[in-house]
């Protein structure tokens, strides 16, 4: 199906819920601009012929939502592949002084529940 301005005008009128994505579609390019959400909504009724069709609010609900969407007149441009490592860095290139390993059966469990205070220190 053909969407064009008289659709856009319909839908709107009749307050559906797609009008907004059906803005957007078609005048991404007005939508996206740096302008004011009112200035572009006045922009966009007059373009319709329809003043105060389009509210400031409807400019930015797209711009919220709609911003990073792919559209059929501007499509996104492709991301490559990041390069994947071929193999895992090799053990022997890591010091084993980095790592500090504790035997269980050295720690003496008095001295795990000893606390020291403010207060232990005066006699």
């Amino acid at each position: 199906m053909l969407i064009d301005e008289k659709l856009l005008i319909e839908l709107f009128e009749q307050k559906d819920r797609k009008r907004r994505e059906v803005l957007f579609e078609l005048f991404h390019d007005h939508l996206l601009a740096r302008l004011t959400r009112a200035r572009i909504a006045d922009m966009i009724s007059a373009k319709l012929g329809r003043p105060g069709l389009i509210a400031a609010e409807d400019v930015r609900y797209c711009r919220f939502y709609f911003k990073g969407k792919k559209t059929d007149s501007t499509p996104m441009p492709e991301q490559k592949p990041k390069p994947k490592p071929d193999r895992p860095p090799v053990a022997e290139n890591i010091q084993s002084s980095a790592f500090k390993v504790t035997d269980p059966d050295e720690i003496k469990l008095q001295d795990q529940f000893k606390f020291k205070s403010k207060h232990s220190n005066k006699q």
